[in-house]
């Protein structure tokens, strides 16, 4: 990538951004939450999205919450209660399966990265807050670094965005949306969730333009992989494999095997995904990275 130093600042910004919204969608549980929703987070955005409103939008959608507890009855209904309207994790709408193959997908960019497993954080990798602190990693390291590098943070950054971040989105706003019509203490999320859409979406149109992928390598769509999966599933052929982390063979379930497939017909690599049961269950979580960004602070 040419002239990488005229967008460390942008890319710094942008990490700053995912960082603050990816930390808005964690269970707002401490009473300091509700502060940093209303105040703290708006004047971030006003900073980091600049002639936008975006931050204007968010303290106009917090006004009418009240207190910490209103705030988290809105965030539950949305996210934590059965039926769980808008759910957070990305496999439930790439794989249609809590768990599916795209997690140990994820897993695969985290552990490149050097990310272990948090036993404080209850949730799985595909995780929305996880996904956007991950992608503030890549692209503040490639602000960080210099020359082949950088070029490879931001390779990096794109791929792990168009596969894991831009499937589903659209799906998951329409999602609050629906709800947020009988729910009005979901409001700060709708706003939270449009944001999240458009910058994705934006910042995937800048890291085409900027590191262009070339259509060799671009990654497959979920629904052929989808198809594969089935067909697989369907003949039962191929499923059995090595685990990449332990060695021990395992058969593959019909969606990963599927996955699998796919990808070494398209001549990318898959080793990644055949990691077996036992070792999957070793590897949930990531721990929190700390970059010196701005954080919703909570006393």
């Amino acid at each position: 990538m040419q002239n990488l130093q005229q967008h460390a600042e942008h890319l710094m910004t942008r990490a700053e951004l995912y960082l603050c919204l990816g930390q808005a969608l964690i269970p707002p549980v401490q009473a300091g939450y509700h502060q940093a929703m209303g105040e703290a987070l708006p004047a971030d955005l006003d900073e980091l999205l600049p002639d936008t409103g975006a931050g204007q939008q968010l303290r106009d959608a917090m006004q009418p919450i009240a207190d910490h507890e209103t705030l988290l009855r809105g965030y539950s209904r949305l996210f934590l209660v059965p039926p769980y309207p808008a759910p957070l994790n990305a496999a439930l709408y790439i794989d249609k399966s809590m768990m599916g193959p795209s997690v140990v997908e994820m897993e695969g960019y985290y552990q490149r990265h050097g990310l272990a497993k948090d036993v404080s954080f209850r949730d799985t990798p595909d995780h929305l807050a996880l996904q956007l602190q991950f992608l503030a990693l890549l692209l503040a390291s490639a602000a960080q670094a210099e020359d082949d590098a950088a070029t490879h943070y931001l390779e990096e950054a794109r791929d792990f965005l168009n596969r894991f971040l831009r499937p589903w989105p659209n799906d998951w706003v329409r999602k609050i949306e629906q709800e947020a019509r009988d729910a009005p203490h979901g409001a700060p999320y709708l706003v939270l969730g449009r944001m999240i859409r458009d910058s994705l979406d934006q910042d995937a149109r800048w890291l085409q333009a900027q590191v262009p992928a070339p259509e060799s390598e671009t990654q497959p769509e979920a629904t052929e992989l989808a198809e594969a999966s089935a067909a697989v599933a369907a003949s039962g052929a191929g499923n059995q494999t090595d685990c990449a982390r332990c060695g021990k063979p395992f058969a593959a379930s019909g969606d990963l095997a599927g996955m699998m497939a796919t990808l070494r017909e398209k001549g990318l690599d898959a080793s990644h995904l055949a990691v077996c049961p036992d070792c999957r269950a070793g590897a949930m979580g990531m721990q929190h990275t700390n970059p010196q960004f701005k954080e919703i602070k909570t006393p």
